[in-house]
């Protein structure tokens, strides 16, 4: 096993390493303050108007550890966005292959690490695009306003009742099955059979936001 291989080993097993931590090439510890949640969870992270899918493998006080790749460079600065944390503002202070390690601008408070060590939904990503749902071989076309790993959220009417299968064209590369969740106001919630991967939902961020960008 590789130093690198060890050093995310170390932290699964709650050795959590994140901004406060810098990775030694050696393969020692340069630790500043103690980190105590590992949490491995979906994070959305906002760098220069832009979102990004990333993985949040531990988070402290000070600062978390997140894993995205292509990193931004270290100096950026960013807003990451978790289960039950909202928008903190951040630093990148260090960057190794696809780690990187956040400093956050104001500290965290015990009261916002217990939230997020109790909140298990994962944060939704806004999504400003077209999406198609098939129903009973019928096509209609939307408008989708957010995506996440168990469904999406989408602007208008539904095409169906509560509760109806259906086909979700998010774009050419990724099609889901899922059911007609709940409605309420201008729009309605398609829940999909199974959640989508970390991979899924990042490339289909990342094609969107390539086709704003143009």
């Amino acid at each position: 096993m590789t130093n690198h291989a060890a050093r995310w080993r170390m932290t699964e097993d709650g050795m959590s390493q994140g901004a406060d931590q810098v990775p030694s090439r050696a393969g020692e510890e340069q630790r500043a303050t103690p980190r105590e949640r590992t949490l491995y969870a979906l994070g959305r992270l906002m760098v220069a108007g832009r979102q990004h899918v990333c993985t949040v493998r531990n988070l402290g006080p000070g600062g978390a550890g997140i894993e995205l790749d292509p990193p931004p460079a270290v100096g950026t600065a960013v807003t990451i966005e978790t289960r039950g944390l909202i928008a903190r503002a951040a630093t990148v202070r260090w960057v190794r292959d696809a780690m990187v390690g956040l400093s956050f601008d104001e500290p965290l408070g015990e009261e916002t690490l217990r939230v997020v060590a109790e909140t298990p939904r994962s944060p939704r990503f806004s999504y400003d695009g077209p999406v198609e749902l098939v129903t009973d071989a019928r096509l209609t076309e939307h408008r989708a306003i957010d995506l996440g790993l168990g469904g999406v959220r989408v602007a208008g009417a539904p095409p169906a009742d509560a509760g109806s299968a259906m086909e979700v064209v998010i774009d050419a590369e990724l099609v889901v099955r899922g059911k007609l969740a709940w409605t309420g106001g201008e729009a309605f919630a398609i829940e999909f059979a199974a959640p989508l991967s970390v991979r899924q939902l990042a490339g289909a961020i990342a094609r969107l936001e390539a086709t704003l960008s143009r």
